[in-house]
C-alpha cells in the first residue's frame, strides 16, 4: 500500500461519516440501534445465498460485538440505507487500495428489493467516493446469477471487467462471479 493509499484509508472514520441524501434514500452511519435490524437481514437465507455465504448463525449478542467493531473500523465506511425514514439496507466501502475501493450493498426486507433503492444508494456512494474521498475507481462484484445487482452496476455506469469463480460457503457449490468497476472521468 502506498503512502497515498494508506492516507486515504486512514482518513476514513465512522464518526466522520456524513449523511448522504438522495431523492428516495439517504445513507447514514450505523448506530447500536441498527444491530437487531442488520442481524435479521444477515439471517435471511436468500440474502446470504446472493453473497455466497451461509446465514448468520451466531447469537445476537455475538453479532452485536462484531457489528459494532466492524462499524468503527477506520478502514471501512459503512452506511445504513434509509427510505421513508426506515432502514432498508446496508452499504459499505472497503478495501481502500490503488486509489480505489470495493463497494458492497444489500437491501434487507424482501418486499423492498427491486424498487431502485440499491441503484440510488450506489450512485450516492460512487459520488461520495469520487468527490469527497478523491478516489479514482470503485470496484464491485456479484454472483453471475444475481441479475438485480448486475443491473444496478450497469445502470450506475460500471463496466464489466472480468469473471472468476467463488466457492459458496452457503451451499458449497462453485458459482461464477462477475467483476465491475467505475472509473472517475
Amino acid at each position: 500500500m502506498t503512502e497515498k493509499d494508506r492516507k486515504g484509508a486512514d482518513d476514513i472514520h465512522a464518526e466522520d461519516l456524513d449523511v448522504l441524501r438522495g431523492e428516495g434514500v439517504s445513507l447514514r452511519p450505523p448506530c447500536e440501534a441498527d444491530v437487531e435490524t442488520v442481524y435479521e437481514w444477515d439471517r435471511d437465507p436468500e440474502l446470504a445465498a446472493w453473497n455466497g455465504r451461509a446465514p448468520v448463525s451466531i447469537s445476537l449478542e455475538a453479532a452485536r460485538r462484531d457489528y459494532l467493531l466492524r462499524w468503527e473500523d477506520p478502514g471501512v465506511k459503512t452506511f445504513i440505507i434509509e427510505a421513508g425514514g426506515r432502514p432498508v439496507g446496508l452499504a459499505t466501502l472497503y478495501d481502500f487500495r490503488g486509489g480505489g475501493c470495493e463497494l458492497g450493498i444489500k437491501i434487507g426486507p424482501e418486499e423492498l428489493r427491486g424498487r431502485g433503492y440499491a441503484t440510488e444508494a450506489v450512485r450516492l456512494l460512487v459520488d461520495y467516493a469520487f468527490q469527497r474521498l478523491g478516489l479514482r475507481v470503485v470496484r464491485g462484484s456479484t454472483l453471475a446469477h444475481n441479475r438485480r445487482m448486475r443491473r444496478v452496476f450497469e445502470k450506475c455506469g460500471f463496466e464489466r471487467v472480468g469473471e472468476g469463480s467463488i466457492l459458496s460457503r452457503y451451499d458449497n457449490r462453485r458459482y461464477a462471479e462477475v467483476f465491475y468497476e467505475r472509473r472517475r472521468h
